[in-house]
């Protein structure tokens, strides 16, 4: 079972928001959608909900668009945080609408999951903290047992607490495969160590499409203190400068082959030392040369 999003472009007040989007996701995948604010994110969201009419494209599930066989619907689940009916409805109440769109909605499920975090049934939504709406909100995507579950900016203000409640949950959600997150932020941070692609939007585009774990498979980070403070012409060449500080070198390397190895160590440092790799390490070096980065920062 795979979704495919094929074309996919929304024009607002004749601004093209989102342009020829094009990506597929597959259950037990979680991906990453970053770009900076008020790039599209949302947007791509609420078209792919059909929230939005597209202009272009179309969102698939194994083949068969979900704008023209609507049970297909109930195998994606987006709830959007800045429009939606639930502020005045009490948490017990909220099944029963859920469970008229998503057939397979599981209350007996929700509820254990209300009580698991102390969340008071008989609470109105919209007198919930932000990171207990956040909680809700993804409790309610798990319980609609839809495949596919879009997650916008989930991390965004909440404490530490609530954010590793919430990457716990997703993280064995997809252990049996049986699911897949696709998970908006504008920081890299809130994605490292969750996500297995990252997409790139940008000027209304998917940028690029990592896989991480290729990337990972051949990227180093490496810290060195050399002799003197001249940067010798092989970590120019062949490395992204993450920090410099006198003597010391802190470089994240894209492709580290064993000739690259014997190059820095032809140099001799008095220090050379492999450092835990982040996904803000490996977007600098992969995206050294493209300007746009900084609106991921």
């Amino acid at each position: 079972m795979t979704l495919q999003v094929t074309g996919l472009s929304k024009q607002i007040n004749d601004r093209q928001i989102i342009q020829d989007i094009n990506f597929e996701w597959a259950p037990g995948e979680i991906i990453g959608l970053v770009g900076r604010n008020g790039v599209g994110k949302t947007t791509l969201f609420r078209t792919m909900m059909n929230h939005y009419i597209a202009e272009a494209g179309q969102v698939s599930i194994d083949g068969e668009a979900i704008q023209q066989v609507p049970q297909r619907q109930q195998q994606l689940f987006f709830i959007d945080t800045q429009y939606n009916f639930l502020s005045t409805y009490r948490l017990w109440e909220l099944p029963r609408f859920f469970g008229a769109v998503y057939s397979r909605f599981d209350e007996q499920r929700y509820t254990a999951l209300l009580q698991q975090f102390k969340l008071d049934a008989n609470s109105q939504y919209r007198r919930l903290s932000k990171g207990m709406r956040a909680l809700v909100n993804l409790i309610l995507a798990l319980t609609s047992n839809a495949t596919y579950i879009i997650l916008d900016e989930p991390f965004d203000g909440l404490d530490v607490i609530v954010r590793e409640n919430i990457a716990t949950m997703v993280i064995d959600e997809v252990a049996d495969q049986q699911k897949g997150f696709l998970i908006s932020s504008h920081d890299l941070n809130e994605l490292d160590g969750l996500s297995d692609r990252v997409l790139l939007l940008k000027d209304s585009r998917l940028a690029h499409d990592y896989n991480l774990e290729d990337i990972r498979a051949r990227a180093k980070k490496i810290q060195l203190v050399l002799n003197d403070k001249v940067i010798p012409d092989v970590i120019k060449q062949q490395s992204q400068l993450i920090r410099v500080s006198g003597r010391v070198l802190v470089v994240v390397i894209s492709d580290y082959t064993p000739a690259v190895d014997q190059k820095l160590k032809a140099l001799h440092p008095v220090l050379f030392e492999e450092l835990p790799l982040t996904l803000e390490d490996l977007f600098r070096a992969n995206l050294a040369h493209d300007t746009g980065y900084q609106m991921i920062k």
